[in-house]
C-alpha cells in the first residue's frame, strides 16, 4: 500500500492540458462553419453488455474537449451524441443475465428486438440503456442519446445507406483486404434483416440493386452464435430492413451525424482509420480525435472486463470519490496507466493535492486556470485543508481495526485539526473515511492474521513499547529515529526491523512512515497493538 503524501509536482493549468489542445485543433477545423451550425462531439456504447470503465472513458474524456471548446468558443453551439448501437446482433449472452437459456434462443437478432430478460423493459437493448443512465449519473456529464434502430428506421440513414449501395463495389475493394482470408469471400457492407427469422448476424448479400435501393440476400451464414433459417428474397435496406456493416457502420454514423469529434481506445486505431477513408468514399470528412491509451493491471497486462482484470466504476465509487476517477480519466489519456485496486490510494492523495492547490488559489484565477474545472461536480467540496494522505487514513483505519466511525475521526482530529476546520474539508475526510472503511472491510479485515513474534522480534517490540508509554507526547521525527536506534541496536541494516514492526501494529509486511503513522494512531494505541503482540504465544 502506498505510504503517506509523495512530494508533488506543480499541478498544470487547465490550458497545459490535452483537452484544450484538442479544443484548439477543434477550432481550426470549424473556423468556416455557419454561425448556427452546431458542433458535434459523439461517442458510442453497444448495449449487449453492460457498461463498464471503457464506456466512462468514451463518454467523460469528449466531454473533458467539449468544456475546452467552449472556452476558446464560446459562441458556438455544441452537443455530445451517445450513440446507442442497438442494431447490433446479440453474439454471445452475458453471464450476468437471467434467463440465459430463453434469451439464447435470441443469438444473432438486434439487442433492439430481443425481449428484456430482466422482465422490466421493452427489450434487452432498453434494459441496458436503462443501466447506462444510472451509471453516468454519478458523474454529472451532459450529453443526449440516440439508437441505431430509431436512425435506421426514421429516415436519419437513408441519404447515406443509398450512397453505400451506389458505391459498394469501392468500399468491398477498401475492407476486404483487412479481413482473414476465409472472411473476405461474400463480405458485404450491407447486413439486411431477415424477414422470416428475424436475425442479422445470418444474412449474405447476393446481390445489388442501387436504382431501388435493395439488395437480395439469403440467410444461411453461420456467424456470431447465428442459426440461419434458409430464407431468400429482396427487400429495401431503408426503414430498419437492414444496417451497415461496423466499420462502414462507423462511417456512416459519422456522414449522417456530421460528428466533428470522437475518442476511441488505441485497439480501434485501424477500424477507425478504415472508417474514414469509406466515409471519404461516402462525400464525407472524418471527425477530429485521437486513440486512447489502454489501462493495465498489476502484471502489465491490458485491463480486461471478461476475465476480471483491473477496477469497476462500482468498485471506484466504494473505494474513492467519484471525482478521483474523472481526475484520473483527464490524466494523459494517451500514455497507459496502471489501474488496480492498490493504486487507488495514489490517484485519491494525486487529487488531493490538486484540491489543495485550487484552494489555494485566488477563486476567480483557480476556477479559470485549474484542471478541476473538468472535475469538479455541484456538490463537489472545493477544498481540504488537511495534509492527511489518503494512504495514511486507510492505514490508519486497519491499525485502529474499529467500525466506529466516530472513534477513527476523534484520532483523525487529534492529529490534524485542520481536518475538521470548515465544513468542506470535514466532508472530504469524512468520505475519505468511509472509503478507506470500505476498503477495509472488504479486502484487509478477512485476510488479517494475529502476528506472533519470535523471542528477539519480542525484545525489540518490547523496547519500542517501553519508549513509547514514557514518551507519548515525542514528535514523529523523534519516533522514527527511536525505530531507527532499534534497527542499528538488533540488524545489520537498520531498515530490517520495519516488517516485524508492520506485522505487529499493522499485521502487513509494509506500510507508511511509521514515525508519522504512530503519532498519529496515538503512542498510547501503538502501544496496545506491540503489547498484544508480544503477549501472543
Amino acid at each position: 500500500m502506498p505510504s503517506g503524501v509523495q512530494s508533488a509536482e506543480k499541478m498544470p493549468t487547465s490550458a497545459d492540458l490535452w483537452p484544450h489542445e484538442e479544443a484548439l485543433r477543434l477550432r481550426d477545423r470549424v473556423r468556416d462553419y455557419p454561425p448556427d451550425r452546431p458542433v458535434i462531439f459523439e461517442s458510442g456504447f453497444g448495449p449487449s453488455g453492460l457498461p463498464h470503465l471503457g464506456t466512462m472513458c468514451e463518454v467523460l474524456r469528449p466531454a473533458y474537449v467539449r468544456k475546452a471548446f467552449a472556452d476558446v468558443e464560446p459562441s458556438r453551439t455544441s452537443r455530445l451524441i451517445v450513440f446507442i448501437d442497438d442494431m447490433d446482433g446479440l453474439r454471445k449472452v452475458p453471464e450476468n443475465v437471467p434467463r440465459r437459456e430463453e434469451t439464447q434462443a435470441y443469438l444473432g437478432v438486434p439487442v433492439s428486438r430481443i425481449p428484456d430478460p430482466f422482465g422490466c423493459c421493452a427489450s434487452f437493448a432498453d434494459h441496458m440503456i436503462g443501466l447506462l443512465g444510472d451509471f453516468l449519473a454519478p458523474v454529472e456529464v451532459d450529453y443526449e442519446l440516440m439508437r441505431s434502430s430509431e436512425m435506421y428506421r426514421n429516415g436519419s440513414f437513408d441519404e447515406g445507406l443509398k450512397r453505400i449501395l451506389a458505391r459498394h463495389e469501392e468500399i468491398i475493394r477498401i475492407v476486404t483486404p483487412t479481413l482473414r482470408e476465409e472472411n473476405r469471400a461474400g463480405w458485404s457492407p450491407i447486413m439486411p434483416v431477415c424477414p422470416n427469422c428475424g436475425q442479422i448476424n445470418s444474412t449474405l448479400v447476393t446481390a445489388y440493386h442501387p436504382d431501388r435501393a435493395t439488395v437480395e440476400f439469403s440467410c444461411e451464414r453461420k456467424f456470431g452464435g447465428a442459426h440461419p433459417c434458409g430464407n431468400r428474397g429482396e427487400q429495401s435496406v431503408l426503414g430498419g430492413n437492414a444496417k451497415a456493416q461496423w466499420k462502414v457502420d462507423w462511417a456512416l454514423r459519422w456522414f449522417a451525424l456530421k460528428v466533428d469529434y470522437e475518442l476511441y481506445g488505441k485497439d480501434l486505431t485501424d477500424s477507425a482509420r478504415l472508417s474514414g477513408q469509406i466515409l471519404k468514399v461516402l462525400g464525407g470528412r472524418a471527425p477530429l480525435g485521437f486513440p486512447f491509451e489502454m489501462f493495465l493491471d498489476d502484471e502489465g497486462h491490458k485491463v480486461s472486463k471478461s476475465i476480471g482484470r483491473g477496477v469497476t466504476v462500482e468498485q471506484w465509487q466504494r473505494y474513492a470519490p467519484i471525482e478521483v476517477l474523472k481526475f484520473f480519466l483527464l490524466t494523459n489519456p494517451r500514455r497507459a496507466r496502471k489501474l488496480f485496486l492498490a493504486t487507488i490510494p495514489q490517484y485519491v492523495d494525486e487529487y488531493l493535492d490538486a484540491l489543495r492547490e485550487y484552494a489555494a488559489t485566488p477563486d476567480g484565477e483557480a476556477r479559470e486556470n485549474s484542471p478541476l474545472k473538468f472535475v469538479l461536480q455541484k456538490n463537489s467540496p472545493r477544498r481540504f485543508d488537511s495534509q492527511l494522505s489518503f494512504a495514511m487514513m486507510m492505514n490508519l483505519v486497519s491499525a485502529l481495526g474499529s467500525p466506529d466511525r466516530e472513534f477513527i475521526w476523534n484520532y483523525i482530529t487529534r492529529y490534524d485539526a485542520a481536518i475538521a476546520g470548515d465544513a468542506e474539508t470535514e466532508a472530504m475526510g469524512r468520505a475519505l473515511m468511509e472509503c478507506a472503511l470500505n476498503f477495509y472491510h472488504d479486502f484487509i479485515e478477512p485476510t488479517k492474521k494475529p502476528y506472533t513474534p519470535n523471542d528477539s522480534e519480542r525484545a525489540q517490540l518490547r523496547s519500542l513499547s517501553d519508549w513509547l508509554r514514557a514518551n507519548g507526547e515525542a514528535s514523529a521525527e523523534e519516533i522514527e529515529k527511536k525505530i531507527y536506534d532499534l534497527g542499528r541496536e538488533n540488524y545489520d541494516k537498520p531498515g530490517k526491523i520495519f516488517p516485524p514492526l508492520y506485522r505487529a501494529i499493522l499485521s502487513q509486511e509494509r506500510g507508511p512512515r511509521l514515525g508519522a503513522f504512530i503519532r498519529l494512531a496515538t503512542p498510547a494505541r501503538v502501544v496496545e497493538l506491540l503489547e498484544a503482540a508480544i503477549a501472543r504465544a
